[in-house]
């Protein structure tokens, strides 16, 4: 389902950091089967997949995801080994008006890959910069709408400063990051865990 091809002719972007965009990497004739089958989560935030339901054209794009050539050309693209890596991936329906602030990921992450699933995307919210520093108005790229066959995938670094302007409500989007090794799974399983155990309670 997913267009490797594709992707595998997108150049490399070295600023402000390394990262590659493209968009149509989904069929159109899969459009319709895909947005059936999006795991149906009422809360806001990212959820592991493995705690979602879903139907399988989904897990036809889950599938891509987790191919080890999916992996090899994001590495590619971003100079890092990720098909030895542990990777996770987690899916986002709702977004609220906190979520997006500019931030650098952790340390644990190695590169990160996201797969937009929206009809379309005309809000100025909700739409990732890649940016030089922690403000979101400041120098960096242009805004990456989150239309459906969208994606974007960066190296994690320091300076790897990314975020985009408060969006409140539907916002489907997929997320795989490379880890660094097993501890570091294995603590951003527990944290993920964590977190929504506490929105089973307090809510979205």
């Amino acid at each position: 389902m997913l267009r490797l091809d594709t992707l595998a002719e997108r150049p490399t972007t070295t600023k402000p950091f390394a990262h590659i965009t493209a968009e149509g990497l989904l069929p159109e004739e899969a459009k319709a089967d895909l947005a059936r089958d999006f795991p149906d989560e009422t809360k806001t935030g990212f959820f592991p997949v493995e705690q979602l339901k879903f139907g399988p054209a989904f897990q036809t794009l889950l599938d891509d995801l987790n191919s080890p050539e999916f992996s090899r050309i994001v590495g590619e693209k971003l100079d890092r080994d990720l098909v030895s890596r542990p990777r996770m991936i987690v899916v986002r329906k709702w977004s609220a008006t906190k979520d997006g602030r500019p931030h650098t990921d952790g340390l644990d992450k190695v590169a990160t890959a996201l797969v937009y699933l929206n009809d379309d995307w005309s809000a100025e919210g909700g739409a990732l910069r890649f940016l030089e520093g922690p403000d979101l108005d400041g120098p960096g790229t242009d805004p990456i709408p989150a239309r459906y066959g969208g994606f974007a995938a960066f190296a994690r670094a320091d300076d790897s400063w990314h975020g985009h302007k408060p969006f409140a409500g539907e916002r489907r989007v997929v997320q795989v990051f490379w880890l660094r090794d097993a501890d570091a799974a294995a603590r951003k399983t527990k944290r993920h865990k964590r977190t929504n155990f506490l929105k089973s309670i307090f809510g979205r």
